[in-house]
């Protein structure tokens, strides 16, 4: 029997599968937001602590916190708007020859 057409049991197929199984026994690992939403969470009930010594409300909305300012609409409808990187729905070319 060839010494080289034998593999071992242990051998892996590279770096990168090494690495995967690596981090698959690990097992599962918080990402960002995770953290994110545990220090947004502890900065209300910090907020709250502090507001509740002090005997008053936390502010949660734009209006207590900045009263008067107003929030910008996000979508203004203003109307059919022509895609101005298309063929003439007349005539067919991209530069109008109909005078449509």
């Amino acid at each position: 029997m060839n010494s080289m057409t034998r593999t071992r049991p242990g051998l892996s197929a590279g770096v990168f599968d090494d690495e995967e199984r690596r981090d698959n026994d690990r097992g599962f690992e918080r990402d960002e937001t995770d953290t994110f939403h545990q220090l947004v969470r502890h900065l209300v009930t910090d907020g709250d602590r502090r507001a509740a010594t002090a005997h008053r409300r936390s502010r949660r909305i734009l209006q207590e916190m900045s009263p008067g300012t107003t929030v910008p609409a996000l979508l203004v409808l203003a109307g059919p708007v022509k895609a101005a990187d298309d063929a003439c729905v007349l005539c067919g070319y991209w530069r109008c020859r109909c005078g449509g």
